[in-house]
């Protein structure tokens, strides 16, 4: 993994600590989140009296971008019996199920983050993903793994590997259908569509690596200083899980520029 500058050090402990300072905890999540299960449960709700995914991503975010940006260990303790209680998932779909498994084993409580070292591969992004054009053009691509019986790629691994090994601080990934990454990978960069090549492409070198746990993740970035030089650059970041959770692939993608 890259070494860190003082400025990337300086940026990425403000950017990722910021949300402590004003942190309500479980005392403040958990109530919010069943308020609007409850919500989500009333026959006027989008999916009637059943909870549809979107529903449940709404509730879930109580746990992050309405609380203080992560999922802490009681708050997992909580979603864990909510996981585990039929009687709780009766009523909701199993999209929306599987979001809520999904949420629940990414953003697991850990705080502290595995050791997942990652680099460059000797291809570049046109020749991963078989196709040249706009994606490829703006496309940082880095791999790698952890090492054995030294933790599990979940929230914290994957936003300070990021952060680490490409710069800017990323928000929190969030967990996306393969649906959901193909329509990711297809958006405007820097104002045009990717050729459909290249997000064929790129979606199947993701996909190589996960398996048939389908674990897939998508967060956003931004680079108020740049990277050859002074400017605001950002753009998003996808990345592909293992089955065992030990591998991860990363492409980052910067779609805008001032």
């Amino acid at each position: 993994m890259v070494s860190l500058s003082p400025r990337l050090v300086v940026c990425g402990c403000a950017l990722l600590a910021a949300p402590a300072a004003f942190a309500w905890g479980s005392t403040y999540s958990i109530p919010l989140f069943e308020s609007r299960m409850v919500t989500a449960r009333s026959s006027g709700s989008v999916g009637g009296s059943s909870v549809v995914r979107a529903e449940m991503r709404t509730a879930l975010e109580a746990f992050l971008s309405e609380d203080d940006g992560r999922t802490d260990a009681a708050e997992h303790a909580y979603l864990a019996a909510k996981v585990a209680d039929a009687g709780f998932l009766s009523g909701i779909e199993p999209a929306a199920q599987d979001y809520l498994f999904r949420y629940h084993e990414l953003n697991d409580g850990v705080s502290v983050s595995a050791p997942l070292e990652v680099s460059t591969p000797g291809q570049t992004p046109a020749q991963l993903f078989g196709a040249a054009g706009r994606l490829a053009d703006h496309a940082w691509v880095q791999e790698g793994g952890i090492p054995e019986d030294e933790g599990l790629a979940n929230q914290g691994t994957l936003q300070w590997t990021y952060y680490g090994s490409f710069g800017p601080a990323p928000s929190n990934f969030r967990v996306v259908t393969l649906a959901e990454l193909t329509a990711q990978l297809s958006s405007p960069v820097f104002g045009q569509a990717p050729t459909a090549a290249e997000v064929s492409g790129a979606v199947a070198y993701l996909a190589e690596n996960v398996g048939t746990g389908a674990r897939y993740y998508v967060a956003s970035w931004s680079d108020p200083y740049g990277r050859t030089g002074p400017g605001d650059i950002g753009g998003y970041v996808v990345a592909s899980v293992s089955d065992d959770r030990a591998y991860v692939r990363f492409i980052e993608v910067m779609t805008w520029s001032e």
